[in-house]
């Protein structure tokens, strides 16, 4: 089992539902991995039925982190923080060194923003922006300049 990578998710479902949320997503992954990965316990545990477990692990806290991107979230260590955007609109991981996160003032108060730093194939600035919450009608995006 890699460690790091489930040490690393189980973090992610504590800081956006606390325990509750990784006792929910044990239990879903496990059930899951035993109905389509059987395994009688003997031996080491076969390479597809860790893959499995971790890609459960891996799409839920995805899907837990998407519904709260700009909402605070109390870390374990009892400091606050805004949840952020896993991925830009274009599929590229937003990490350390690869987005920049601002604000963008509105009429409507204003945005919060992440912004893909990634380098594309072709060289490029990715660019692509997650704005939270998301511009209605009625927002107008204020310059600055």
């Amino acid at each position: 089992m890699d460690a790091t990578l489930e040490d690393e998710l189980k973090r992610d479902a504590l800081a956006f539902g606390a325990q509750d949320l990784v006792d929910e997503i044990h239990d879903e992954a496990a059930a899951w991995v035993d109905e389509r990965h059987p395994w009688g316990g003997e031996g080491d545990e076969p390479p597809e039925r860790v893959s499995a477990y971790l890609a459960v692990w891996w799409q839920r806290v995805d899907q837990e982190r998407a519904a709260r991107v700009g909402t605070l979230v109390e870390r374990t260590d009892g400091t606050w923080a805004m949840v952020g955007p896993a991925r830009c609109p274009h599929g590229h991981p937003l990490g350390p060194r690869r987005v920049l996160i601002g604000w963008a003032p509105c009429r409507c108060r204003g945005h919060h923003t992440w912004t893909c730093q990634v380098d594309t194939a072709d060289g490029e600035l990715c660019g692509a922006s997650v704005y939270h919450p998301e511009p209605g009608a009625r927002c107008r995006l204020v310059g600055i300049g």
